[in-house]
């Protein structure tokens, strides 16, 4: 596909919070996620050398700088120059959006720079495989010029997330996609239109800059450890683990109720539940914990793990989610003497935006 010598495009996507229903919605019960705004970039350039120079900077964890060369073969994967090792293992969700784009719509003729910045902590259960993959399929499409709409960016998107990780929840892609509020259940997905909220974000145990690729590589595989983990736990005290995963399912119903009549004393308590909940079922590690306390104690009204949740022997990373009422910055503190990344997100934001960072 020829391009115009000169173009760039740029999009990007927002990160995500579960706010309810985490690891219950995939068992069918409702869950609610939002975005926030922390956002991640994609860059796409020209360049005379044939193939593609990626560059990753500024996320919370490790620089890098990699070639990948489409091959002639019958299938035409994307491959390294040079053999990176685990280094390419980290760009996973990068290299197989640009396969998937070859085999599908033809691209990859071109010579390609791709630049990737995020402000999107990783394996932090914020969303930072998903938008990897919506910012580069719709940066990539927009720059060899593929038609289609933002719906077919996230479907797209949602496929290599099942090609790279066996199985994902649309839920991630959905609000990478549109921003916003959406609610899941029995993996349908529903927009919503909800107020802002005002939250803090602890991050535990995020890759940091110094960690070798081996393990940033070996943590890509926690989500689905802990998933598995939970089925397993479910298969044995199923009577126990289904009660749960109703009180879970009316949780959600009864928090966005609580959201649309901004009653942020009931959304607190709610959190604090769900919070509840989850470490019933194991998913909340020793540091997440102490965060969640640290936070309950210092009169937060409300906080919870989000997303997958951690495991203690593999470091407990993982993130919490604080409704801190009055006592924010003393929670920001306490938190951060923790040990803890903190950030202050809003909710709501918004999605996917492509702009043209050359044109006039």
């Amino acid at each position: 596909m020829p391009v115009v010598e000169g173009k760039e495009i740029r999009a990007s996507v927002p990160a995500k919070v579960i706010l309810f229903g985490e690891h219950f919605v995939v068992y069918g019960k409702r869950a609610l996620a939002a975005a926030i705004n922390r956002r991640l970039a994609v860059q796409v350039s020209s360049r005379e050398k044939r193939g593609y120079h990626i560059k990753i900077e500024d996320i919370p964890t490790f620089g890098l700088e990699l070639d990948l060369e489409v091959g002639n073969d019958e299938k035409r994967k994307v491959r390294p120059y040079k053999d990176y090792g685990t280094a390419a293992k980290a760009l996973g969700y990068v290299r197989s959006s640009i396969e998937y784009l070859e085999e599908r719509y033809g691209i990859g003729n071109e010579g390609v720079e791709i630049e990737i910045k995020s402000e999107i902590p990783l394996s932090a259960g914020l969303g930072s495989s998903a938008a990897t993959c919506v910012a580069t399929i719709a940066a990539l499409k927009a720059y060899f010029g593929v038609k289609g709409d933002v719906e077919g960016i996230r479907s797209d998107a949602h496929n290599i997330e099942k090609i790279v990780q066996g199985a994902a929840s649309p839920i991630d892609t959905a609000i990478s996609t549109y921003g916003g509020y959406v609610l899941v259940e029995r993996n349908e997905v529903k927009r919503l239109h909800l107020a802002e909220l005002d939250l803090i974000v602890g991050c535990v145990g995020s890759i940091p800059l110094s960690m070798d690729t081996t393990k940033a590589s070996e943590l890509g595989l926690k989500t689905k450890t802990i998933v598995e983990g939970v089925k397993n736990r479910r298969a044995i005290f199923t009577s126990i683990f289904d009660p749960i995963f109703d009180a879970a399912d009316e949780l959600t119903a009864r928090a966005i109720q609580a959201m649309e009549d901004n009653d942020l004393v009931n959304v607190g308590a709610l959190m604090n539940i769900n919070h509840g909940l989850l470490d019933a079922i194991g998913v909340v590690p020793r540091r997440l914990s102490e965060l969640v306390k640290i936070a309950q104690d210092l009169g937060a009204l409300g906080a919870k793990v989000t997303g997958a949740g951690g495991l203690d022997e593999m470091g407990g990373v993982g993130s919490v989610l604080v409704l801190p009422g009055e006592s924010g910055d003393r929670i920001k503190a306490a938190m951060a003497i923790a040990d803890a990344l903190v950030m202050d997100v809003k909710t709501g934001g918004e999605g996917l935006k492509i702009t043209h960072p050359t044109s006039p």
